[in-house]
This record gives C-alpha cells, sequence and structure tokens, in this order.
C-alpha cells in the first residue's frame, strides 16, 4: 500500500536509552477509517506524534505520504495534508473558540489583511453545523465543558484541512473521551461521511464499541510492537482486548459488594450553586454511589463544589459529622480527597517527576533538619509506584512521559495514600485504556471495602452501573431518579437520564 494516504515502515523510537517502540508497520488508505488500539504505554500517541513532526524516531524509521516519502522529523505535516487531534487537545483557554479554530491556519487571511470577526463567526457555525450541534464562537474556550472543548479541537482539524479533505489525513487521538453518547454518535456519522469523500482516518480510542463499529481495519500496538493488522468486521471486543493484553480479561469488573453500614461519612443537604439546585444525598462507609446523567445536566460540577475552591458552603457540606466550610484545606483536613477529570489540568504538576507529583502531600515526612530525606522520598515514591502498578517503576521520570493510565494510577495513588474518609471521583477512568481500568476500578472497589465512602460522577452508565451501590440521576442540576442495588442497570440509567424533565 505505497500509494496510500500514509506508510510508516521501520518506525522505531528510543527515550533515555528505553526503546517505545519497535519497528513498527502501519498504513492507512485513502477513504479508509483505520483503528489504532493499545494499552496506555502502548506507544500510540508517540507514533502520532511522529506523523505530526513532534517527535524524530531513530533512524531506518521511514514515513511517506501518497507514496513520497518525507525527512525526519515532519516537517510542516498540515501541507502534506495532515491534521491532528491530540488527546489533551491543545487548546488556549483565554482564547475564543473562533480564535482557537482560526489560528492554526492564520484566519486564512492574505498578507497583513484584518481579521474579520463576522466571517469567524460564520466559518466556526458552518463547521459546527456537520455535528448538528449550536457552539458560540465569541465564548472562551476555559468555560467550555469537556465535550464542547472536545468539539472545538475537531473543528479546528477539519479546518486544517480545508473544504477538499479528499486525500488527506485526519487523526483522532480519543476523540470521544469527554463526549456524550449522543455527541460520540454523531462524531462517528461525520468521520464516515469524511471516508466517503476520500479522507483517510486514523482513529485511536479506548471504546471498542467504536473502534469495532466505525472502522474499516484495526492496528493493535502492544508493548511498542504492532500485534496484528486485521478487518474490523471479521473481529470482536474480546478478541481484540486479549490481543491488547496479551491475556484473557476475565471479570473485568469488581464485584458489587452490599453496603449494610448506616455510618453516614458524606452528607450535602440542600447545595445551590449556579445550575445545582436543591441538591440533596447521602453515601454511607463502605459505600459506593454513582452521580451520572446527559452532558450538561450538573454534575460535573459537584466534585468541585464538594472539594472546595469554587463557593463557600455553610452547613450544605458535612463529612463524619463536621462542617466543611467549602475550601479545599477544610475538606482535606476533615478527610475528603478528590480526583479531578481533567488530570493534566487539575491534578498533576506537568514539568516534575512522578515522584515530586506523588509526594507533595507527604512532604513532611521526608523533612530532616534543614533539609529533605531525598532516599527516604525516593523510597516512599518506589514503593508507592510499585503497589499501584505503575509502568514503567521509574520514580525520576518526567510525569509527562508516563501513559494516560498510568498518570492516572499516580493521581489515584496520590489520593489513596492520605487514606481518604471521603473519596470523590469525576471520571476516573476517562481516557485510560482497558487494563488500566480494570485495575483503577478495583482500587476503588478496594477503598470501599476500607471503609471509605466513594462517590464516583461519571458519563460512562455502564462502569455506573457495573460499579455502584446506588446511583443518582440528575436533570438540569438536581437529582431526579434513585437507583438502589437491584434496580441498577444500563439501560435505566440512560432511560431515566433521557427522561423529559421541566427546566429550572
Amino acid at each position: 500500500m505505497s500509494s496510500g494516504a500514509v506508510q510508516m515502515t521501520n518506525v522505531s523510537m528510543t527515550f533515555d536509552g528505553v526503546q517505545v517502540l519497535h519497528d513498527v508497520e502501519l498504513s492507512i488508505a485513502p477513504g479508509e477509517i483505520h483503528g489504532l488500539v493499545g494499552e496506555n504505554g502502548s506507544g500510540k500517541s508517540t507514533l502520532v506524534k511522529i506523523l505530526g513532526g513532534l517527535y524524530t524516531p531513530d533512524k531506518g524509521s521511514q514515513v511517506s505520504f501518497h507514496g513520497r516519502d518525507v525527512a525526519l522529523p515532519v516537517r510542516d505535516p498540515q501541507r502534506l495534508g495532515l491534521s491532528i487531534v491530540h488527546q489533551d487537545l491543545a487548546l488556549v483557554e483565554t482564547m475564543s473558540v473562533a480564535d482557537n479554530t482560526g489560528i492554526s491556519t492564520n484566519y486564512e487571511r492574505r498578507l497583513a489583511a484584518p481579521i474579520s470577526s463576522g466571517r469567524e463567526a460564520r466559518v466556526v457555525r458552518r463547521l459546527a453545523d456537520h455535528f448538528g450541534i449550536s457552539i458560540d464562537p465569541n465564548r472562551l474556550v476555559g468555560e467550555l465543558s469537556p465535550a464542547e472543548r472536545s468539539v472545538v479541537a475537531i473543528l479546528r482539524a477539519l479546518r486544517q484541512l480545508g473544504d477538499g479533505s479528499q486525500g488527506k489525513l485526519i487523526v483522532l487521538d480519543e476523540p470521544t473521551a469527554s463526549l456524550s453518547r449522543g455527541e460520540s454518535v454523531r462524531l462517528l456519522e461525520l468521520l464516515r461521511i469524511m471516508a466517503s469523500n476520500g479522507t483517510a482516518v486514523l482513529y485511536i480510542s479506548h471504546h471498542m464499541d467504536e473502534v469495532l463499529s466505525v472502522c474499516d481495519r484495526i492496528s493493535v500496538l502492544r508493548s511498542g510492537r504492532l500485534v496484528t493488522t486485521r478487518d474490523a468486521a471479521n473481529s470482536s471486543e474480546s478478541e481484540i482486548v486479549e490481543l491488547m493484553l496479551g491475556y484473557k480479561l476475565d471479570d473485568f469488573y469488581p464485584e458489587v459488594h452490599p453496603s449494610p453500614n448506616e455510618v453516614v461519612r458524606l452528607e450535602v443537604r440542600d447545595l445551590n450553586h449556579g445550575v445545582i439546585s436543591g441538591l440533596s444525598f447521602r453515601a454511607h462507609k463502605g459505600e459506593i454511589v454513582g452521580v451520572t446523567g446527559l452532558a450538561g445536566m450538573g454534575q460535573d460540577d459537584i466534585p468541585y463544589l464538594l472539594a472546595g475552591g469554587r463557593a463557600h458552603l455553610a452547613d450544605q457540606v458535612i463529612v463524619d459529622g463536621t462542617t466543611v466550610d467549602g475550601t479545599p484545606r477544610s475538606a482535606k483536613r476533615r478527610g475528603m480527597q478528590m480526583v479531578p477529570g481533567n488530570r493534566q489540568r487539575d491534578a498533576l504538576w506537568l514539568y516534575a517527576t512522578a515522584s515530586e507529583n506523588l509526594t507533595l502531600p507527604f512532604l513532611r515526612r521526608f523533612w530532616r533538619s534543614i533539609r529533605l530525606d531525598r532516599s527516604r522520598e525516593r523510597r516512599f515514591a518506589e514503593e508507592t509506584l510499585r503497589g499501584y502498578s505503575v509502568r514503567p517503576l521509574r520514580p525520576a521520570l518526567e510525569i509527562g512521559k508516563f501513559s494516560g493510565g498510568n498518570q492516572q494510577k499516580i493521581v489515584m495513588a496520590r489520593a489513596l495514600r492520605q487514606d481518604p474518609g471521603v473519596l470523590l471521583l469525576h471520571e476516573p477512568t476517562q481516557g485510560v485504556d482497558v487494563g488500566a481500568k480494570k485495575e483503577i476500578l478495583s482500587l476503588v472497589r478496594q477503598a470501599a471495602d476500607g471503609g471509605a465512602a466513594v462517590v464516583v460522577f461519571s458519563s460512562d452508565c455502564e462502569e455506573v452501573a457495573q460499579l455502584c451501590n446506588r446511583v443518582h440521576i440528575m436533570r438540569y442540576g438536581t437529582v431526579t431518579a434513585t437507583l438502589a442495588e437491584g434496580e441498577i442497570s444500563e439501560d435505566r440509567i440512560l432511560a431515566l437520564s433521557q427522561q423529559p424533565a421541566l427546566k429550572k
């Protein structure tokens, strides 16, 4: 397939003496939707960054576009007809939607022509029509929901390709990680339209159902090596997962343990803030409570309100019988820990090491006289990384060089090692592979078994149904339905989430 949209031959990559890609061969034909799957750390994002020119692969690697070899590192991929939506989206939160989509193409201006805000708004609205959605071109990206940010990044990529996208390649790295099911379906429909017009699509996702439904072929990476490329039509989810992991994945979700304990560890009373209206619920010792709903219904705001930093909540949040005043310090002192949904923005110091990120809350343990005992800190980090199955076991490695799943394990480990009485989890498995997801959910179950009250705020209805003892469904900022043990199923959650309700 040397005449394909892209051909990668003998592609290898080494970081700090560690080889992360081993002679990978990948070809994508014009008009093909090609799935690329693998565990976090298998090399998917590294491969994409080589295509985009961010990384220079090892000698002997070859990349060609439409049959023509290109010098490495790849220069000006947009000129070659390649547009990439990275997993971290790479948006500027202080800029508007229109500016984020326009700046990458210099607003399609000639020389020093002025920027027309009216024209930019029309361009954004025309692109958004492909999704059947409405988005305000003048809104700041920092004010958007995770789903809306993903859409902006995709709109930017479509604009880079231009109207005549035939014969070009768009790479989507986890594009639906923050999207609702309806938004994901619309995106997949758009990909099919693009492919029918001759655009090649490289689709990277941990959602196997999406990969199997939209892709023509699927390539599987494991530990930096290409395991196989096979037709999606002749594959099943269990087969692909087994190829990714190298072993069979039995009993994916941890067993739901009944929670007879009547000790209330978290109580929320008549919480009102922004879209949240009259919200009240409890979480007991040893219980996992799910809070879910369609995008924009308010559930994404709740963990940040409870953990502090957004509002003063007098007498509205009680942990173990003591009021939390709405500040992060008060929440932590009462034994509350939160794992945010956007780990890179809200939970990690990206330019620091894994050890530095992990040990920040524990520095007093390692303080000796007037200096830190670095050896004790290192031993603590190594012990924790090993105990939480973080790979690679390299505390001194910059956190940004760990895969998303391993970054999430580090964030979880930091929270759990503080022995929380109340654990708030916002989209705890977003953007992680199936193996890491199983490990993370097992940690959640262990935290509850250890006596914590766990509240999971997630848009993944299957995850909520399989994990939780009780589930609250939100509509327009308030709980409109609650499912108890024995009543919970994915279908019921979906039906109740979409049930018509009066907007307050």
